[in-house]
């Protein structure tokens, strides 16, 4: 549907163009009328395809400004997207008098509730922010005609369901509910039973999990050479906007200072910085100021974040889901998108089960050498040049050039010159391939540890015993994963694994006793802690 056909007041018309909007995606196209109706309403619909305005137009338009209080709520998983969904309110609301206020920990409370008290018709906020201001009554139910759940899924998965339940059970029991998400479990499905009349649901999502215009891929290298394949992918696709994704907040800290420090462009956002500084660094990098955003799950969950081109997993998630909420990111509105992942051999189990998981095969490539990755800074440096000789006006360089010809100096050589003062062709700290080494062997993420492993000249070896087997549904790949992973050794060092019933044996050159007796501590293998101990030679 064209936005000009919608059967809305102009004003809102009127903001929607000032936006660029020019037609309805389908979520936003079924829900309309529903949601005008005052009809309670389900709608699934995958991240990037215009919930937010899904669900705002079609409640603006039923605002009565003759009353100045709130009448919509709208809660959300987090701070950043509270601001974000009354972000977009404001602009859609460009040519009304419609006031609304984002309300959330981690603000001074006593400003969000002056401007309530001033007149705000639109309520947007997190759950624990809201009750607070409900038990102040400063949030009263008298006027408000509906209640909004965005990202419902991600609310309950981040243990709101408390704070929902009490929110819902203080609303009217006319009141409209609409509930938005990417997806619909059983925890969300409860909430429609207990709180929703006759809902409507409208369901736009695909059997893809994601997105055919994703390209998906993934690499395997050693931890220690991360930072290195990192950059490598960065300068062969120099995407406009990337975000890398880490497990940790630590790993966070660590690759945005590794990368600073190399004179990236770029900035990060985890649970430990400030509310503030975290809403500043998502606006620069909304706007291009910094184009890589390194983040944890988290902190970027909810996150409507335009044009980012590539997503790099730094670290493998721990959920199959977040996989697809971090792919999620790139790839919208029918643009091509690329998502790398840096995967470790340990974590090939995670890249098969996401691949079962999305019922997509992730395509396993090389990381580029150094010299590839020069030749393609050199290609890109010579269209750059073309096309600035092509677009702009060069008659402010006659001067110099004048003065290198008076200096009678070979013109090619001035050229060379200043490409090199100007142009860092150093792309590499590690010069060698740095894919690791397992990939050479016959172990890969469809075949992983099939077969014994061989070794020869046995007394070169060490044998360690360690605390699990088949019972705890272990196998050979996932001893060698372990002991590969946490020790930092190539597979070609480990020899002989034998699984038993409930306990295994392993063989490393002895070269490394000291780092796996060191290393193979308490490390968990199929979710049980456990150590490796040297065995004795039986006499």
């Amino acid at each position: 549907m064209l936005i000009k056909e919608l059967k809305v007041k102009q004003e809102i018309i009127k903001g929607l163009e000032d936006m660029g909007f020019e037609r309805l995606t389908p979520i936003q196209t079924e829900v309309m009328d529903p949601i005008m109706d005052g009809k309670d309403v389900i709608g699934q619909a995958h991240t990037g395809t215009g919930k937010t305005a899904a669900f705002s137009i079609p409640v603006i338009n039923n605002i009565d400004l003759d009353i100045n209080k709130p009448q919509c709520l709208i809660l959300c998983p987090t701070r950043e997207l509270a601001v974000q969904v009354k972000k977009e309110i404001k602009k859609i609301t460009a040519h009304m008098n419609i006031k609304s206020t984002a309300v959330y920990g981690g603000a001074p409370v006593v400003d969000q509730i002056k401007k309530i008290r001033r007149g705000s018709h639109i309520i947007v906020g997190t759950p624990g922010r809201t009750i607070d201001l409900i038990r102040r009554r400063v949030i009263s139910f008298n006027n408000i005609k509906t209640v909004i759940l965005d990202e419902a899924d991600e609310m309950l998965k981040m243990g709101f369901r408390e704070d929902i339940e009490t929110i819902l059970e203080n609303a009217n029991e006319d009141i409209q509910t609409l509930f938005f998400s990417a997806t619909i479990p059983k925890e969300v499905r409860n909430l429609k039973n207990k709180y929703q009349k006759n809902p409507i649901f409208i369901k736009t999502v695909t059997d893809e999990v994601t997105s055919s215009t994703i390209n998906q891929s993934y690499y395997i290298v050693k931890h220690s050479k991360k930072i290195e394949a990192l950059e490598r992918i960065l300068n062969i696709y120099s995407p406009k906007l990337a975000l890398v994704f880490c497990n940790t907040k630590r790993m966070v800290d660590e690759v945005a200072d590794q990368m600073m420090e190399k004179g990236y462009n770029c900035d990060k956002i985890h649970g430990d910085i400030k509310q503030s500084t975290r809403l500043d660094v998502l606006n620069k990098f909304n706007n291009g100021i910094i184009n890589i955003l390194i983040a944890t799950d988290v902190a970027a969950r909810g996150l409507d974040i335009k044009n980012v081109e590539a997503v790099i997993n730094y670290d493998v998630p721990e959920k199959e889901d977040y996989y697809v909420h971090r792919v999620g990111r790139t790839g919208r509105a029918g643009s091509k998108g690329y998502s790398f992942t840096l995967s470790s051999y340990r974590d090939l189990e995670r890249i098969q089960n996401i691949e079962r998981y999305t019922k997509k095969e992730i395509r396993k490539r090389n990381i580029p050498t150094a010299e590839r990755v020069l030749d393609v800074k050199k290609e890109k440096l010579v269209n750059s040049v073309v096309d600035y000789i092509n677009n702009e006006d060069l008659t402010e360089a006659d001067g110099l050039l004048e003065m290198l010809n008076k200096a009678e100096v070979n013109m090619e050589d001035a050229v060379k010159a200043l490409i090199k003062m100007n142009y860092d062709f150093k792309v590499a700290a590690y010069e060698e391939d740095i894919n690791d080494s397992f990939r050479k062997k016959s172990h890969n993420a469809k075949g992983m540890g099939k077969g014994k492993r061989k070794q020869s000249n046995p007394e070169n070896y060490d044998r360690y015993y360690i605390q699990v087997g088949r019972k705890d549904k272990a196998r050979e790949s996932d001893i060698l994963g372990a002991v590969a992973g946490e020790c930092k050794i190539s597979a070609s060092e480990v020899g002989k694994i034998d699984v038993y019933e409930t306990f295994s044996f392993f063989n490393v050159v002895k070269s490394e006793r000291k780092n796996i007796l060191s290393k193979m501590k308490n490390v968990k293998i199929k979710g049980r802690k456990v150590s490796a101990e040297l065995t004795r030679k039986r006499k």
